[in-house]
């Protein structure tokens, strides 16, 4: 199945076009409307008023975090029990500086919930899309861990987290996952 991403590359290549251009050779009448999502979207540029340019793929921006940003900031505003878990534990431990993920392609947020919410957890994420079935293998994913007590948790730039302690139990039971993570730990939590 082509696109109109497919048909600019195809038609114009790495050469200048107008919208009208794009009108003509694809016989679409809305052409501007699809070339200003062809640049939402980072496949063309805009060079001037009414002119575009395809975009290489290494010039294309990484436009992964326009998804992964709002997934994270609706599993912080759900206003349901949760600490970040496992992998994403360890990434606010290190800051960012340190991330496991299965693809480049997908962001995973490892959360761990008390037993009586996750009903609610995944009703939750249902209404805001966010997927957490392990067959998905682009975008967002939530991986949940349902546990009768929740274990210490500490908040970390306002945000809850498995404490510090229970972060670098993970990382020292799996070095293979981990290697040197621990050496990118913050001291202590940060006051907000």
């Amino acid at each position: 199945m082509s696109t109109y991403a497919d048909a600019a590359v195809l038609l114009f290549g790495s050469r200048e076009f107008t919208a009208r251009e794009f009108e003509l050779r694809t016989d679409n009448p809305r052409a501007a409307k699809v070339l200003s999502e062809l640049k939402r979207r980072g496949v063309v540029a805009r060079v001037g008023r009414g002119r575009y340019r395809c975009l290489g793929p290494d010039e294309r921006p990484d436009l992964r975090s326009a998804e992964w940003g709002p997934a994270r900031a609706a599993i912080l505003r759900a206003g349901l029990p949760m600490a970040w878990d496992g992998p994403t534990a360890i990434e606010v431990w290190t800051e960012g500086g340190y991330r496991v993920s299965p693809a480049v392609t997908m962001r995973e947020f490892h959360i761990v919930v008390p037993e009586g919410a996750l009903r609610a957890w995944r009703a939750y994420l249902r209404r805001e899309r966010i997927p957490t079935a392990p067959k998905k293998r682009l975008g967002v994913r939530v991986v949940l861990r349902a546990v009768r007590s929740m274990p210490r948790i500490t908040l970390v730039d306002g945000e809850p987290v498995l404490a510090r302690a229970e972060a670098l139990r993970l990382v020292r039971g799996s070095p293979g996952v981990y290697a040197d993570a621990e050496g990118w730990f913050r001291d202590r939590a940060r006051r907000t």
